[in-house]
């Protein structure tokens, strides 16, 4: 008998399906037990006879029975438990506790419409959709080495919906190609969001919604690039949307630095064991989180001034690698032999608010001292900072970030936004 649990990924937390890692050495054995119990094998430990082990897998490897069973049609990207049960004593039942339906990097791949859409991005012609916004954020992972998050705002209105099997049905294709200067491809993906209503009744309730959003990270090495992505649902109808030229600026790992900036209106709190941050992270995706909020980028960079807008953005600091988490607990302790847990002088940011016309400052945060949102040993400073809508008159602006630590080094980094009434 065979039982899945149909659970939606976000109530299923990925500890039921992939066993944590011990906090101790002391209890590999432990995890070594919670892994096989996990994938349907069995331990051998604690022995010096090799070949019995070897015989026993032997023996498994001949004396089995396989079951398989084709699961419902689920969410790309869902986990579900799965049990298996034997109405037979005598038995030993081995088997995985769960599966996911991972989602593929590359879902369009070697599709027709993949296909499609890449001779409509080799192509110079614009998209016939043309109210899409695209911004694509940049995060350092490692020296000259970098993760890309794009959030792309589809019209809903160019969204074609059709009736299968009872319901209202509809397919965006989505393919996204990072062209360097050599016109190779630097980096890739495709995807498709799927979307089904009971009736039309609820596809006139998604239709009021002037945008679906859609989000994806890539990684990308340092250097410039030509971004074009590319969506349709079918039909003549596409849209295309350019980053022209999406730079990501080379860095060393060696000194203070910054990452590009997200603009978001979409944020909430998070906790320690959020799961809806453990099923992002057992999707491969890096959450974005600052002052106990997670944000999700927007992709757009208009705002109307009732709304609370957020920047977030990551501080590098290599000064920062070396304080262990021991030297702050002693510091904070008032030990005498206590090292110095940060810097000696605190990493600082100043948000300038300019008009993009003239360059005039309409607002300033002054020098905000950010060392105190690093975890020790950890470079990255993650910060979040909420712009003032309220105060600003609708017209296009420039949000400037500048950075300065104990080296007397400084850096900045600018995006645009516009405010609407």
């Amino acid at each position: 008998m065979i039982n899945s649990g149909m659970t939606p990924r976000y109530n299923v937390p990925p500890q039921i399906i992939v066993p944590q890692f011990p906090p101790t050495a002391s209890t590999n054995q432990e995890f070594m037990y919670m892994l096989a119990d996990g994938t349907g094998g069995f331990v051998i430990a604690n022995t010096n006879d090799l070949l019995g082990g070897l015989d026993k897998i032997g023996k498994e490897q001949n004396q089995y029975y396989l079951l398989g069973y084709t699961p419902p049609e689920n969410p790309e990207g869902s986990c579900h438990v799965l049990k298996v049960k034997v109405e037979h004593g005598g038995y030993v039942v081995r088997a995985r506790s769960g599966y996911c339906n991972v989602k593929q990097l590359d879902l369009l791949a070697g599709k027709p419409a993949e296909r499609d859409l890449e001779t409509r991005a080799a192509a110079g012609a614009p998209g016939t959709i043309q109210s899409a916004a695209l911004q694509a954020p940049f995060f350092y992972l490692s020296p000259n080495a970098a993760r890309l998050d794009l959030a792309l705002e589809i019209p809903t209105s160019s969204i074609q919906f059709a009736k299968v099997k009872g319901h209202q049905h509809a397919e965006v294709n989505i393919l996204g190609i990072a062209y360097n200067a050599n016109g190779a491809v630097g980096a890739r993906f495709s995807d498709t969001i799927k979307l089904d209503f009971a009736d039309k009744k609820e596809v006139e309730a998604f239709l009021k919604k002037p945008f679906l959003h859609y989000d994806n990270q890539i990684d990308v090495a340092a250097g410039a690039y030509d971004l074009k992505v590319l969506f349709s649902s079918g039909g003549e109808e596409f849209g295309k949307v350019e980053k022209n030229p999406l730079t990501i600026d080379p860095y060393d790992g060696k000194a203070l630095f910054l990452s590009g900036v997200a603009l978001s209106t979409d944020f909430r709190k998070v906790s320690e064991v959020d799961t809806d941050m453990d099923a992002a992270l057992l999707d491969g995706r890096a959450p974005l989180v600052a002052l106990g909020m997670q944000i999700t980028p927007g992709g757009s960079n208009r705002f109307k001034k009732a709304e609370t807008a957020i920047c977030y953005m990551e501080v590098y600091e290599p000064q920062l690698r070396g304080a262990e988490p021991s030297d702050q607990a002693a510091a904070a302790a008032g030990g005498a032999a206590a090292k110095p847990a940060m810097p000696a002088s605190p990493v600082t940011v100043e948000v300038r608010l300019l008009d993009a016309k003239t360059g005039d400052q309409k607002s300033s945060s002054g020098a905000m001292d950010v060392t105190k949102l690093a975890k020790p040993g950890n470079p990255v400073i993650p910060v979040a900072f909420r712009l003032p809508l309220e105060e600003l008159a609708a017209g296009s602006y420039i949000a400037e970030f500048r950075a300065a630590d104990s080296t007397h080094r400084v850096v900045a980094r600018k995006i645009p936004f516009e405010v609407v009434e």
